[in-house]
């Protein structure tokens, strides 16, 4: 989540700088306001929403948002919204440490478990249940 966030206010410094004409720039703004609002919302925990749908929502067009997301966050649409998914994923079993695997997994959007586990344990190196245990063994549980 702090890697995103950083990413953000990288954002603001790439959009007042030069070379960027203003139309760009303004679809920029908006799509970054939107943005911040979506991830406030936790609306990237809703399963299936498509690019398309995250566009209309943002009032641009998919190719706005995908060329955003390219040339401002360095990354795709897709990927972004893993990451964030799986942050939460992490703090939910931290926080909840009673809450089943599969019960995390679709609070966050994903509905197979099998690849909930393989996307987790890419990003972080390791199960969620292994870092269920390990929540558990350091606070004591």
């Amino acid at each position: 989540m702090k890697k995103i966030v950083s990413k953000m206010i990288g954002l603001f410094v790439r959009l007042s700088s030069e070379g960027v004409d203003l139309p760009q720039k303004k679809i920029n703004e908006k799509i970054s306001k939107k943005l911040h609002l979506w991830i406030a919302e936790k609306k990237y925990c809703i399963p299936d929403m498509s690019v398309a749908e995250v566009a209309e929502e943002f009032g641009v067009s998919e190719e706005e948002l995908s060329c955003f997301f390219s040339t401002v966050m360095d990354s795709r649409f897709s990927s972004v919204r893993k990451r964030l998914r799986l942050e939460e994923a992490r703090r939910l079993i931290n926080e909840y440490p009673n809450m089943k695997i599969i019960q995390v997994a679709n609070r966050v959007g994903i509905r197979d478990k099998c690849n909930f586990r393989k996307q987790f344990r890419e990003l972080f190196g390791c199960s969620p249940s292994e870092w269920k245990a390990e929540c558990s063994k350091s606070s004591g549980r």
